[in-house]
């Protein structure tokens, strides 16, 4: 296997196990000696593709924002369907937003600030949505994608009059 390939299969094992690690663990209890026994590479493996922990989280943040950026690309329309049905089929990519702190984002293309009443008013549905959506994984979207749709676009609704 050349070094290019080689590299790239450690950095998957890397995120992966961040990833799995991440469901039980706070970021800051991450220590690259457990990364790299979950991941079975040893320490100069990350060391080839990653500066330190905080190096790491930076590159997955970059990831997660780059797929969720790729997913409002595909979409022409924006869609609370498209997008619930995206969350529960990528479950532990979203609960990565959510450790990260990077859901804020996940709201943004939702609102239209033409037609919300004012700032607060978007800031009210933005958090909302937020708030939804990590309740939903919290349930591990055991509700319909349908359900949840209905109770956002019910507010959505309200903010439009």
């Amino acid at each position: 296997m050349n070094n290019k390939r080689s590299r790239a299969v450690s950095r998957q094992k890397i995120q992966a196990a961040v990833i799995d690690l991440l469901k039980d663990h706070e970021l800051q209890d991450l220590r690259v000696t457990t990364i790299c026994q979950k991941a079975q590479i040893n320490r100069s493996s990350f060391y080839d593709n990653y500066i330190d922990i905080y190096d790491l989280t930076d590159k997955l943040r970059e990831y997660l924002v780059d797929e969720y950026q790729r997913l409002q690309d595909d979409i022409s329309d924006p869609s609370f369907t498209i997008l619930l049905q995206h969350i529960k089929d990528h479950q532990d990519l979203y609960r990565m937003f959510f450790k990260l702190n990077l859901q804020m984002g996940l709201a943004e293309r939702f609102t239209d600030q033409k037609q919300q009443k004012n700032y607060f008013d978007q800031t009210f549905f933005r958090n909302g949505i937020v708030a939804v959506i990590g309740e939903w994984l919290k349930t591990d979207c055991a509700a319909p994608v349908a359900e949840i749709v209905e109770v956002i676009d019910a507010h959505h609704h309200c903010l439009e009059k």
